[in-house]
Order: structure tokens, then C-alpha cells, then sequence
């Protein structure tokens, strides 16, 4: 029979490395949501995690990657589930307030978290790497394809310009963000209801003119 020991062992090793990453990451979500980024340390992280400081870099290069990793993951997390439960039939604004709902109920199980992490991907041009950019690109994308695609179902008037219409919503979302998460105990209902209205006056905008009832 062939060996495959090292097959074995090699997949064991792989594995541990994946292991020891994540508990490094959720330490990592620990502390900045209980210090905030800025009074986080490598070191510190380190001991919370139970490893060496050169484990930590072993995995990342310095702060502002685990804090970008630590965003990626959650938000990968969180898009996943919304395409998993969304249901395919609904309309444009069912689909974005299911989305955004999702999200909200995250920044509201984890405000201090959310607080430092959104303030950071928004404003620091460190935590702000090549895969955090691209994956903003993709959110965008996948947001464009959606109002397209409302826009050939008729929600949508055929003159709109989808990019801008987008970044219209992600603005107004944004602005609900900051706003929700400026409170001690956020709540995504009230963050929600905020974005609906919001959300309703663009898209009213937007929508094809009833037909004349004369």
C-alpha cells in the first residue's frame, strides 16, 4: 500500500494552521471591540490568544491586516447567509431590506466591534489593503447587477443610470450606520425603519412614472 503519511500529516498541519489563524482572529475581534483599535497591540493579542507574538505574525503582517481579516471574514460570513435566505422571487426593495437586515442584527449583537471596525474600513487608508478593495469592488458589482436586473423587470425606469443609483443607496446606508451605531444599544429595527424610508423616496424616484388614469 503507498504511504500517505505525509499526505496525512501535511493535512493535519494545514488544518492546525487554519485553527490556530481563527482563534488569533477571534481574539483579535476581543480586544478591538473591548480596547478599540487604536490601544490593540500585536502583543496583546498575542497573549490573549495563548500564542507567541511571532505566531501572530506568522499569520499577519502587522495590525491593520488582522483587523481587514477580521472585517473580510465577518462580512463574507454575513453575505453568504443573505444569499442563502433571500428569496429569489422578491423585488428589489424586499431584497435590499433583507440584506441590510442582516447586517444591522450583526452591528447590534456587536456595537463596539462594529463601531471600530467601520470607522477604520471607512476612514484608514492602512486597514484599506488590495483584498478589502477588491472586495468593496465586488460588493459594488454585485449591487449594480441587482438594479439592472430590477431595471429589466420594470421596477426601474430604463433612463436611471444603475452605478449612481447605487451609490445613492450605499449612502444612505452608510448615513443609517453611523447613525444606529452612535447609540448605546443599537437597534435594527429603528436602523431599518430609517433605511426603509430612505430607501423608498430613491426608488420612488426611480420607478417608472403609473400610467396615466385619464
Amino acid at each position: 500500500m503507498p504511504d500517505d503519511s505525509s499526505t496525512t500529516g501535511g493535512t493535519w498541519r494545514t488544518r492546525q494552521k487554519q485553527q490556530t489563524r481563527q482563534i488569533i482572529l477571534e481574539a483579535a475581534k476581543e480586544l478591538f471591540e473591548t480596547l478599540g483599535y487604536g490601544k490593540t497591540t500585536i502583543r496583546a493579542v498575542a497573549k490573549y490568544a495563548g500564542v507567541g507574538v511571532g505566531t501572530v505574525m506568522s499569520h499577519f503582517k502587522d495590525k491593520a491586516s488582522l483587523l481587514s481579516s477580521a472585517l473580510m471574514g465577518d462580512w463574507e460570513q454575513l453575505l453568504a447567509q443573505v444569499a442563502a435566505t433571500t428569496p429569489p422571487e422578491a423585488d428589489y426593495r424586499t431584497q435590499l431590506l433583507h440584506a441590510t437586515r442582516i447586517f444591522f442584527e450583526y452591528y447590534a449583537r456587536r456595537p463596539s466591534l462594529s463601531r471600530n471596525l467601520l470607522k477604520e474600513a471607512l476612514f484608514s487608508l492602512e486597514v484599506q489593503g488590495p483584498e478589502m478593495r477588491a472586495m468593496d469592488q465586488a460588493a459594488r458589482e454585485i449591487g449594480v447587477r441587482a438594479l439592472r436586473a430590477a431595471q429589466e423587470r420594470g421596477e426601474i425606469r430604463a433612463d436611471v443610470d444603475c452605478e449612481v443609483m447605487h451609490l445613492a443607496l450605499f449612502g444612505e446606508y452608510c448615513f443609517v450606520c453611523t447613525v444606529g451605531l452612535s447609540q448605546p444599544k443599537p437597534d435594527p429595527d429603528q436602523m431599518l425603519a430609517m433605511l426603509e424610508s430612505l430607501t423608498d423616496l430613491i426608488i420612488r424616484g426611480a420607478s417608472p412614472a403609473p400610467p396615466d388614469q385619464g
